[in-house]
């Protein structure tokens, strides 16, 4: 896994960054969590941890749990199948998980937020 990866998912997981943060970089830190701990308590992470940011950052309204389940459990399934050991063989994989809008738009964004 890439150190700079890991620092990421660890500040992140430590809501230590003041700061949103890019698509691209909640796969890295998904991928992180996930290959740590494995795919149901890396689910189980990536939730909190993305809840726990979005209140720290005034946003919580914009949290959409069920969207955010649903695309971590896919990476867990793309992690497991294509034995990736980081982000970047993830995506050489998977390019398609670089897309915000894969598995639709966030609850907030339909109720016009």
């Amino acid at each position: 896994m890439s150190s700079a990866d890991e620092r990421l998912a660890d500040a992140w997981s430590a809501c230590e960054l003041d700061r949103a943060i890019t698509h691209e970089e909640h796969v890295r830190i998904a991928v992180v969590l996930l290959r740590r701990h494995g795919p149901e308590e890396g689910i189980r992470l990536i939730d909190e941890a993305t809840l726990r940011n979005s209140e720290a950052l005034g946003a919580a309204d914009k949290y959409d749990g069920e969207l955010t389940r649903r695309w971590s459990e896919a990476l867990a399934d793309a992690v497991e199948t294509t034995g990736a050991h980081d982000a970047d063989e993830l995506i050489g994989a998977h390019p398609e998980f670089l897309s915000s809008g894969l598995f639709g738009p966030p609850a907030w964004k339909s109720s016009g937020l």
